[in-house]
Parts: structure tokens; C-alpha cells; sequence
């Protein structure tokens, strides 16, 4: 009788880790799948009007945004690209990759804020401002996670960690208007982390309590 409770601690707890090992593992490929949520070239030009930003739809996994900006199809215009996006509830954007990007001068700018639209214009001068963040990003940032730097870029909201459910609004800008510049963005959007770890915790908890009971009423009988 000795020996049972610990039999069922062991089962308890392999059950425990074999069900976090496959969601672990379902998570993973779901984050890995690869989805071209946005391309100018096949969705047409993205908005330039900061209060109509265009409305793209994620999903989980890495979600690609590409487009041109610097020169706007319409003659003498600049183009600006105002995108907004929507976080899933249970779901959080992990990273903001730069994918690819040909940029005029030295780099372009993405600005991230929370809500439907961006509330300042392009010709904003001040340091300070409502963005959650920003990152000036070029050919040498290609491959990188700008979710980072735009955390704690100067003069912006700021935050920490992935960014949770909600409404988001991205700015892309190019200065150099003399040829459109492209970029590309893959945007991780992955399940928050299931609380597997404290199930293993709990049934451990629980089994070690039975254990001690049942030696207790043993102690009690003899």
C-alpha cells in the first residue's frame, strides 16, 4: 500500500508532462506557419490617411505586411502607409521582424500605437510622443526583431514583454522621394503560453498531499 501513492505521483506527473510536451509542440508549429496577411502588389496601395489606417487581419503565426513607401503612385504625393491591425484575444504579438527592405539614405521609419489610427502627423518634430514605440530600420536591421528597440525607443509610451490583445496602428515612412522604397515585415503572433507548468505544480501538489494523508490514517491504524 506503501508504494501506491507514489506510483500514482509518477503517473500523474508523466501524464502532465506529455500533455504540456503536445501543446508545446502544437503551439510551435502553429507559430511557425507563414501567412501573407498584406501586399500592395496584390491589395493595392495602402492607405495614406492616418485616421483610415487599412484594416489587415492576423492570425497565428508569422504574418507578412509588404509594401512601398517614398514615392506614392500619384504624381507629387508622398507616400505615407497607415496600417491597422487587431491582436486576438488568448493571443499576443511576440515579434516584429524585419523581413526585407530597400530604403532611401541610411533607413525608413515604423511607428507603432495603440488604437485604431495614428494620432499625430508625418511631420511631427517633437521627441515626445503617443506612440507605443518606433525603429528607423534598414538593410542592416534585415532579419531582426524591431519589437525590442520600438519598446524603448526615446520619447515613446514605451512597454514590455509581447504586445497583449488589442488594437494596433502602424506608421511606415520613407523620406526619399525619388523612387518607391519597399519593406517587409513578418509579424509573430503566437497563443499566450498555456499555464502547463503550474498544472505539473498543482497535480504534484495534490499527489504529495494524498501521500501524506495516507501515511498519516497508516500511522493512526497501527
Amino acid at each position: 500500500m506503501s508504494g501506491t501513492p507514489t506510483l500514482a505521483l509518477a503517473r500523474n506527473l508523466l501524464a502532465a508532462t506529455a500533455l504540456a510536451t503536445t501543446l508545446t509542440a502544437l503551439a510551435s508549429a502553429a507559430a511557425t506557419a507563414q501567412i501573407v496577411a498584406f501586399d500592395e502588389a496584390r491589395d493595392g496601395d495602402a492607405s495614406d490617411d492616418r485616421f483610415a489606417p487599412t484594416t489587415v487581419a492576423l492570425t497565428e503565426g508569422v504574418n507578412t505586411l509588404r509594401g512601398f513607401s517614398g514615392q506614392s503612385p500619384t504624381p507629387d504625393v508622398h507616400d505615407l502607409d497607415y496600417i491597422t491591425f487587431t491582436v486576438p484575444m488568448g493571443f499576443q504579438l511576440e515579434s516584429f521582424v524585419l523581413q526585407s527592405a530597400s530604403v532611401g539614405g541610411a533607413f525608413s521609419f515604423v511607428g507603432l500605437e495603440a488604437g485604431p489610427f495614428i494620432t499625430i502627423p508625418a511631420d511631427w518634430t517633437s521627441v515626445e510622443s503617443p506612440l507605443l514605440g518606433w525603429s528607423h530600420f534598414g538593410s542592416a536591421e534585415i532579419g531582426l526583431d524591431l519589437l525590442p528597440t520600438m519598446a524603448n525607443s526615446p520619447g515613446s509610451v514605451g512597454f514590455s514583454g509581447p504586445l497583449q490583445a488589442g488594437t494596433y496602428a502602424l506608421w511606415i515612412m520613407e523620406l526619399d522621394t525619388s523612387e518607391p522604397h519597399t519593406y517587409a515585415f513578418g509579424l509573430g503572433v503566437t497563443a499566450v503560453p498555456a499555464p502547463s507548468a503550474l498544472l505539473v505544480s498543482a497535480l504534484f501538489g495534490a499527489a504529495t498531499r494524498r501521500r501524506s494523508r495516507t501515511r498519516t490514517r497508516s500511522v493512526t491504524a497501527s
